[in-house]
């Protein structure tokens, strides 16, 4: 017994979920994959940016690569915040600390000899959103910072190392990071960074 031919189906006359499951899965598939693809690419490949500032990573051939930061000074000359001299009996909390008031200068002296970078910053120039926003997504819990409002400054923002200073406007300033990774814990530079700021 023969059973009469089924007339050719079209797509059409699939079931809304058939056709939904024939054409937006593979589509589904190659929209991941591209996503997938631009997220390994730019996690696997640095931008500008950041090979920028991670050549100021210091090294045996370039123990010291604040030097090429425009704006720095560096040497223990005349000025404040001190960035040298002698240090306290005791130095600041300096392993990613936002002090709330100022800090005596001998303690600070005492954390850059540590290899600290010592953020500073006008209350009277800096604007409170920045120095919260600056205190809670760089300073706390990062490694050899610690930061205070120094009142008075030539800048908004100083930047303190041993032996090193560099005045800013702004954190957002490229040189700002390029000075942390250049000097924070940087062995060539504080005399006592082996003993670090967790002691």
């Amino acid at each position: 017994m023969s059973h009469p031919a089924e007339p050719p189906r079209s797509p059409e006359d699939d079931p809304p979920a058939s056709r939904w499951s024939r054409y937006g899965g593979p589509l589904i598939l190659v929209l991941a994959a591209v996503s997938f693809g631009s997220v390994a690419v730019s996690t696997l490949i640095p931008s500008e940016a950041e090979r920028e500032l991670a050549s100021f990573t210091p090294s045996a051939e370039q123990p010291d690569p604040s030097t090429r930061i425009p704006g720095i000074v560096v040497g223990p000359g005349p000025g404040v915040p001190p960035v040298g001299g002698v240090s306290g009996s005791t130095f600041a909390a300096c392993d990613g600390v936002a002090h709330p008031d100022p800090i005596p200068d001998a303690e600070a002296v005492g954390a850059l000899e540590r290899g600290a970078v010592w953020i500073t910053y006008d209350p009277a120039r800096t604007a409170p959103a920045t120095v919260r926003a600056l205190a809670l997504d760089r300073v706390t819990d990062a490694d050899d910072l610690l930061m205070s409002p120094y009142p008075g400054l030539d800048s908004p923002i100083s930047l303190q190392a041993w032996n090193h200073r560099l005045a800013l406007d702004s954190p957002d300033d490229p040189r700002f990071e390029q000075f942390i990774r250049a000097l924070a814990a940087n062995p060539a530079i504080a005399p006592d960074a082996a003993a670090g700021c967790g002691q």
